[in-house]
């Protein structure tokens, strides 16, 4: 028999001290024993359990994400940037909050009366770790390699352990404070130390099993599903009394830094996809604030507890910044090309933010002023320069026809060469317009002064038929704005 059922006359003594309070209650009346007899009942356990794993299940649903990228088979033409497609890290698992889960009006506890034996079954089952059944955490058991072993069933199974342990342990909680235990606050607390502390440990030592594994891209649907998972395990212990209640915090921050190091891991390869104006970082990004934004209100509370920055987005931008700095210099050689490689990226997530609202007002502010930045450093390192070598200062002061056909001959050739450089929808217009807006202001300018200078005017037979001039085809302003209209086609 085991050491925590009580001798008849330490029934006797518990009878005397606690009194129905109502049906499944008690209440303390006098001076406690030296042990409470209160034990988990296998049965009632079993059928909580069995109630639990349906509703984790039942409702669990899929979540697609916000950024489905195209199969890489998918080799048609067309030019729509919001192309979707079947990429396996395009969907996720959410499973139901813990505090949702129904497990029926079961006791979980026996609380012992005066008799000589305990009721069958009722052995060593003070502790919920000492209770023999699957979808308990325990010690020694419970073995997390690394992402490269989680598959759909198992990333599942570890899912519903975890929601299902934090569950029994709030239960417990629940049940042990139902009792009216007056003065007697640290016997309680005692109490749940016995039943569910063990539980509690495992829970956090799973939790830094999972945050402090190296994740990467190609687990970033499961690694979402399990810190789902954790944010709501966290949440519902945080306000327990433990000896390692302090490590929740640090255990969501290690779960910001796990996203960090996903985005510096992910690959620069971006011809891999057919859309490959886009980094495969910015597609991680888009996921992982979805995850802050679904988390939030959780996430910043368990942050506010510990001395950690309470706003993760803002690290996980900056560290989307860097990396997008790297895989450019390291994909591109012209400056122009990187350029636009960021104002692809920064823009697509603005878009994403437009639609769904996952990003705070200061790095919405943040992207605008880079954006605005990466669009004039462009124009800086090739527009300019064509204005200021032959349309602008001495130039324009003496307009010559060999200026006006340098001009129109590094004009074509930078057009050419832009033609097919890839770049968003949206975006393409912003650019178009902000180079005729440079451009053919200075170069009607120019043609009018060039008209107006004696020692460059045509002659009056000429008129009309300036295509015939060596000097190569003179256009017209409206003709500069349609050849730039067609800059960035596919």
């Amino acid at each position: 028999m085991s050491d925590y059922i009580p001798s008849y006359a330490q029934d006797l003594a518990v009878f005397r001290w606690l009194r129905p309070r109502y049906p499944g209650a008690v209440q303390i009346r006098e001076t406690p024993p030296r042990r409470i007899p209160f034990l988990l009942d296998p049965a009632q356990l079993e059928a909580v359990i069995a109630a639990l794993r349906v509703a984790v299940v039942g409702g669990a649903s899929s979540i697609p994400s916000l950024t489905q990228r195209r199969v890489d088979s998918d080799l048609s033409g067309g030019d729509d940037d919001d192309e979707e497609g079947g990429h396996p890290n395009d969907q996720h698992i959410c499973y139901p909050p813990i505090q949702s889960l129904e497990g029926g009006d079961a006791r979980l506890f026996f609380v012992s009366c005066p008799m000589k034996s305990a009721p069958p079954g009722l052995t060593d089952g003070v502790s919920l770790h000492r209770h023999e059944n699957p979808w308990i955490l325990t010690a020694g058991t419970e073995i997390f390699v690394g992402p490269c072993e989680l598959t759909n069933e198992i990333t599942q199974t570890w899912v519903m352990k975890l929601k299902i342990t934090t569950k029994l342990v709030v239960l417990c909680k629940k049940q042990l404070h139902e009792v009216n235990w007056e003065l007697f606050e640290k016997l309680e607390e005692e109490c749940f130390a016995e039943v569910a502390g063990q539980s509690l440990e495992h829970l956090l030592d799973v939790a830094c099993l999972f945050s402090d594994a190296t994740w990467s891209d190609m687990h970033i649907s499961r690694q979402l599903t399990v810190f789902d998972a954790l944010v709501d395990v966290l949440i519902n212990i945080q306000g327990l009394r433990f000896s390692r209640s302090g490590e929740v915090a640090g255990i969501i921050n290690k779960m910001v830094n796990a996203f960090k190091g996903v985005i510096q891991r992910t690959s620069n390869d971006i011809h891999s996809s057919k859309e490959s104006s886009i980094h495969p970082a910015t597609f991680v990004l888009i996921q992982v604030l979805d995850f802050f934004h679904r988390n939030r209100d959780m996430v910043q509370s368990i942050l506010e507890s510990g001395d950690y920055n309470t706003g993760p987005c803002s690290d996980i931008f900056n560290c989307f910044i860097s990396k997008l700095k790297e895989g450019s210099e390291i994909i591109f050689e012209e400056k122009g090309q990187r350029y636009l490689f960021f104002l692809n990226n920064i823009y697509y997530v603005l878009q994403k933010n437009c639609h769904l609202g996952l990003l705070p007002p200061n790095i919405v502010s943040k992207l605008d002023s880079l954006i605005d930045l990466y669009i004039m450093s462009y124009l800086d390192e090739y527009w300019y320069p064509l204005i200021l070598s032959y349309l602008e200062g001495d130039s324009l002061n003496m307009p010559r026809r060999s200026s006006l056909k340098k001009f129109i001959e590094e004009f074509f050739n930078m057009c050419g060469s832009q033609m097919t450089w890839k770049v968003q929808t949206v975006l393409k217009g912003i650019l178009r317009e902000e180079i005729v807006g440079l451009i053919v202001p200075k170069y009607v300018n120019f043609l009018k002064a060039l008209q107006e200078n004696p020692r460059s005017r045509w002659p009056s037979w000429l008129k009309g038929t300036l295509l015939a001039r060596s000097e190569g085809p003179i256009y017209t302003g409206p003709q500069l704005t349609q050849v730039i209209r067609r800059l960035f086609e596919r």
